[in-house]
């Protein structure tokens, strides 16, 4: 009779929880997609800030290589 009976509540909780999954709100729209960023006015500034890094990162590895 137990069994029976926790059968029956576990077959209701499992349809009511997948009836509350489903009937979420929906959401209102999103605002509009932003500008995106313009990366490509200052690319030059990016190659030369990276080349001058990986010097300091060669350099420091050579000399410590050295010691």
């Amino acid at each position: 009779m137990k069994n029976n009976l926790l059968k029956a509540y576990l077959i209701v909780i499992t349809t009511f929880m997948s009836f509350l999954a489903s009937a979420q709100p929906v959401d209102p729209p999103a605002d509009p997609d932003p500008l995106p960023a313009p990366i490509d006015g200052q690319i030059i500034w990016l190659i030369i800030v990276g080349i001058a890094f990986a010097y300091y990162v060669i350099n420091k590895k050579k000399i410590s290589l050295i010691k």
